[in-house]
């Protein structure tokens, strides 16, 4: 194991004074701007920065004075205790929780953690009240009735209920087989993802239903066709210059990055970029706002690229060198290429236009992809042999001199693979350390300098005569010249047709985010989130977006697309992996077991990613029970709502023979379970936690009150129930049934020699940066050219697995990509705009009856998705669903603020309350999702009312990765009446006439204040 104690130690990110030239700046700043007008965005930029520098300072004092974190009593002691808010499922938020008399008291945020920068959310406080909470789960439930009606549920033991779904899950395996089972999974808590790998061995199904293929999913697909998996992420905590946030409002939500985190980035760019359909909250402080409509992301971003081409912004040092815009493409060639290994799941043979030496000479490598070398005016190869290794055991890439080498250039220097803490990569790459824009407590990364060619020159334009192997004479060209030619399809004035933003705001903002402030680097990534990927047209948006960082040189360096933070203390719920268990068996060894994953048939691309079946297929095959039927299922921290066809999952749910849930609470799709278990609060538990994204931070939640009556932790939960169905859950085979302090220990193994020691660090020095921790990986810009980039997270660094480069089959960002051109086709191969079959291009008719754009998916500030519909202090402030309306929409419709009105679709109509709002177009509306009422009685608990996916068309989704058109759909809307409504009321409600929640007065809100006393009864 490598020695990271020393540099682990005695860090306190973000703790201590405020640096004197800090304060001389704002005194400077102060004096400067006193005899200044100041416009609104200036006030606020100042007011940001002023508030950045008095939370840390006045944060710090309190963090020195807090008392080191021992065990949960009830002594009659106040404590404060460290720890990471899961309030939602994507933020790791820094907080402090008081405890008094062993009941947590106070929810407040950690100063010592500069990614979020002492700030919590709403929903954060409200975990109060969702820890004390009435009607939490507190024993395991078996159901009385028949599914479709109140299940009527009664307590049962431990033992009962385990026994019952291990039987529960056998006899449908018996009887159906294993693919007749599902997973369902939602949120990124860490601890409850079992659902996404970890009951594989035992269902040995190929079918998992989980969010992430319409969250963060698609996004890691496409990047991990392009460059790496998950790159998606950015590093905007590093404040980039030209600040960009494409689809997303994370200033009010805590996605990936915190709300006072984002207005600080925002604030302190020299230019803000909101690229959004509506004016957001925190949009309308843009510089350049590019108002886009939804789903035509594509289009822009391939404008915005043309610009960039065009004026000459490109970083030719890095893309002549780390992507394949030099590779040939012939056109007329029949597509082949190497044999390489997918990313998770076995090997396939590459089938591509790109020109390799096997193609020109009988004995030419199909590894070597050619390229035209202006300086001999010759062919030259480049030898993407790295992945040799995993598709033969016998090659080891640190033997072959060859292995990631342009011919005629010099080998990089390779990793020495003694695995010391120095840094490598400092010690053997000219560079200097970054100079980011970095907040108080975050590190600098060393840079190296990127090498340029020396001996050869590859062309980017042209045209090649180039001869095979047989003879045949063949005309090639460089991939950027194909690729500047797809630009030049969308330039600005072409692609303002397609999107409707100006030609000559796309101008603007592409020559601001491409024209270098420091001419070293580019100007920083892009915050691109969900909205791109419900459009039907996922991958191709993703993919787009990235390469327009990629050409402007903002892959893996200061701001940019650096991807997940590179550290492995996370998982707690999958140790039934294969990333975790090597001896395990798996669905993924057996090919005749994932062909029977739903949706592969329609989505060819599933082969090589394997990692989830398609929702709409699964919910498919439940009502029709083909190409088989679904019987079966586990839902955990999930529900149906968030994609697909709500109606048709709802359906799938009430015919299964079997079904268990693993929650917090009784919701619809829990009422649809036979049997139930409760699981732990974020307040109850003990896991690490790094950043998912970018942030580089590492804490962790740390347990502050005793857990409710019998709830149990998710991992604990499910290890017991593979060890009575006989299968390891542990990574040692002679240790099969780890103990929780084994599973933290072993988790955090990296970074510090036991859970307790990790815990009492962090309590006295706070959050760390990964930086320090990992100073050759995270610590270290331009991990291609270290080689640090294809390592994976869990492997650690040896002269085989540290090679300059990244993980797709030519080793190169692939501005063509190669494994999507394998199983879609060369028209594929570079991304392109495609609308979805039910676009208004496409599907005009549909679009006479249903003329208005449903936008949906806006982060709500006091809600996460399906979550918090029954915190007093949430619903109070937010009681119904709202839905915005341009005020001149509405007035043509006969609608007023606060109205309730309907939303139909040919597949379905909710209701929700009119918000007018001048910050939507007119002609579209946007809804908000996952609606439910838990007042409402169960099952359904009124998901019918307003759950906005019953509107979705389950037919379509994205070819590529099968994620769910869940926004951007055509639909109408008029006023809900007495006449048009059921039970004569506008207000959704039952047969008895009890309205829904839908004013903060209403006194149920009062059954839900929380509950101290009896806790553990």
């Amino acid at each position: 194991m490598r020695e990271v104690y020393p540099a682990f130690r005695g860090v306190a990110p973000g703790r201590g004074r405020i640096p004197r030239i800090c304060l001389k700046r704002e005194e400077e700043k102060e004096a400067k701007l006193s005899s200044l007008t100041l416009s609104r965005r200036t006030f606020l930029k100042t007011s940001a920065v002023a508030a950045a520098a008095v939370g840390l300072s006045a944060g710090a004092e309190s963090a020195l004075a807090a008392a080191p974190y021992t065990a949960v009593d009830s002594a009659g002691e106040v404590k404060r205790i460290r720890t990471c808010c899961r309030g939602c499922g994507k933020m790791e938020c820094g907080v402090w929780v008081t405890v008094e008399n062993g009941r947590a008291v106070k929810i407040e945020g950690d100063e010592s953690a500069p990614h979020t920068m002492g700030s919590c959310c709403n929903k954060s406080v409200s975990s109060l009240q969702a820890c004390y909470h009435p009607d939490r789960l507190r024993y395991p439930m078996k159901r009385t009735n028949p599914k479709g009606e109140d299940p009527g549920w009664v307590r049962i033991g431990w033992d009962e209920a385990l026994d019952a779904i291990v039987e529960g899950i056998q006899q449908v395996k018996d009887k159906y087989g294993g693919e007749a089972l599902f997973t369902m999974g939602g949120t990124g808590r860490i601890w409850c993802m079992s659902p996404y790998a970890g009951y594989g061995p035992w269902f040995m199904t190929p079918n998992t239903s989980v969010a992430w293929q319409v969250c963060k999913g698609p996004r890691h697909f496409a990047s991990a066709l392009t460059s790496e998996y998950n790159h998606s992420w950015s590093a905007t905590v590093e404040r980039p210059p030209v600040f960009t946030i494409w689809a997303s409002t994370p200033e009010g939500s805590n996605y990936d990055e915190a709300g006072r985190s984002v207005i600080d980035e925002a604030m302190q760019a020299d230019t803000f970029i909101s690229v959004d359909p509506r004016t957001t909250n925190l949009g309308k402080e843009s510089d350049i706002h590019l108002a886009l409509k939804g789903g035509t992301d594509t289009a822009l971003a391939l404008a915005m690229c043309h610009v960039i081409i065009e004026n000459d912004l490109v970083d030719w040092k890095f893309v002549k060198r780390w992507t394949n815009a030099c590779f040939l493409v012939v056109d007329d060639k029949e597509p082949s290429g190497p044999p390489v290994p997918h990313i998770f799941h076995g090997p396939t043979m590459v089938k591509t236009k790109l020109l390799t030496q096997a193609d020109l000479q009988e004995d030419g490598s199909p590894w070597k992809y050619m390229v035209w070398d202006k300086a001999s005016n010759s062919l030259k190869w480049f030898n993407a042999s790295a992945d040799q290794a995993k598709a033969n055991p016998d090659y080891d890439p640190a033997a072959d001199p060859e292995c990631g080498i342009w011919e005629g250039e010099k080998p990089y220097p390779r990793y020495d693979g003694t695995g010391n803490a120095d840094n490598w990569s400092e010690r053997t790459f000219a560079g200097q350390w970054g100079e980011a824009n970095v907040r108080e407590g975050h590190a600098q990364c060393w840079m190296p300098e990127l090498q340029d060619f020396e001996a050869i020159d590859p062309a980017t334009e042209g045209s090649f005569e180039v001869t095979f192997a047989d003879g045949s004479k063949h005309t090639a060209v460089p991939v950027w010249q194909k690729f500047a030619e797809r630009c030049a399809e969308y330039a600005p004035d072409k692609s303002a047709e397609i999107t409707g933003v100006p030609a000559e705001k796309v101008t603007e903002a592409a020559l601001v985010y491409g024209t270098r402030k420091d001419p070293r680097w580019g100007n920083g990534g892009i915050m691109y989130q969900l909205a791109v990927e419900h459009h039907g047209n996922s991958i191709m948006n993703c993919r787009a977006i990235e390469l327009l960082t990629a050409i402007t040189g903002n892959t893996d360096g200061p701001g940019g697309q650096r991807g997940a933070t590179k550290l492995d203390v996370n998982y707690m719920g999958n140790f039934s992996d294969q990333s975790y268990s090597k001896t395990i068996d798996t669905p993924l060894n057996h090919p005749e077991i994932m062909e029977k994953q739903l949706g592969r048939d329609k989505h060819p691309l599933f082969e090589w990613w394997a990692l989830w079946a398609n929702a709409n297929s699964i919910w498919e095959a439940g009502v029709t029970g083909e190409p088989y039927p679904v019987k079966g299922a586990v839902c955990q921290s999930g529900d149906f709502m968030n994609m697909g066809n709500t109606t048709m999952a709802w359906e799938t749910l009430q015919q299964l023979d079997f079904m268990f849930d693993i929650d917090l609470w009784h919701h619809p799709t829990s009422e649809m379970a036979d049997i139930i278990l409760p699981c732990t609060h974020w307040l109850e538990i003990a896991c690490p936690r790094q950043s998912q994204g970018s942030g580089g931070a590492l804490g962790a939640c740390v347990p502050c009150v005793e857990p409710l009556a019998e709830a149990r932790y998710d991992p604990e939960i499910v290890e017991e129930l593979y060890r009575r169905v006989g299968l390891p859950w542990g990574w040692d085979e002679n240790n099969p049934y780890p103990t929780l302090e084994e599973k933290l220990d072993y988790v955090v193994r990296e970074v510090s020699p036991s859970w307790e020691a990790f815990v009492n660090e962090f309590q006295e020095n706070g959050w760390w940066d990964v930086k320090k921790i990992r100073p050759d990986d995270w610590g270290t810009y331009y991990r291609f050219q270290t080689g640090f980039m294809k390592k994976a997270y869990t492997e650690e660094p040896t002269a085989s697995n540290v090679i300059p480069g990244f993980n797709t089959p030519t080793m190169k960002q692939e501005i063509w990509c190669t494994i999507m051109e394998t199983f879609h086709g060369a028209e594929d191969a570079l991304p392109d705009y495609r609308p979805n079959p039910d676009s208004r291009d496409r599907n005009p008719e549909l679009w006479d009856e249903y003329p208005v754009q449903c936008l949906t998916g806006r982060r709500i500030p006091v809600y996460f998705h399906s979550e918090h519909r029954q915190l007093p202090w949430c619903r109070e402030v937010w009681p119904v669903p709202r839905v915005e309306i341009n005020p001149e929409d509405a007035a043509e419709w006969g609608i007023e603020q606060g109205d309730w009105v309907w939303i139909e679709s040919p597949h379905g109509k909710i209701r929700e309350t009119a918000d007018l709002y001048y910050g939507i177009p007119r002609g579209v509306i946007n809804c908000e999702h996952t609606w439910w009422y838990p007042e409402m009685p169960a099952p359904e608990h009124g998901w019918r009312y307003s759950a906005v996916n019953q509107l979705v068309n389950n037919d379509i989704d994205d070819p590529h990765c099968g994620s769910a058109i869940v926004r951007g759909y055509p639909v109408k809307v008029y006023k809900a009446t007495a006449d048009n409504s059921p039970f004569g009321n506008p207000c959704p409600c039952t047969e008895d006439g009890t309205e829904i929640i839908h004013d903060a007065s209403d006194a149920r809100l009062k059954d839900w204040a929380p509950v101290y006393e009896g806790r553990d009864q």
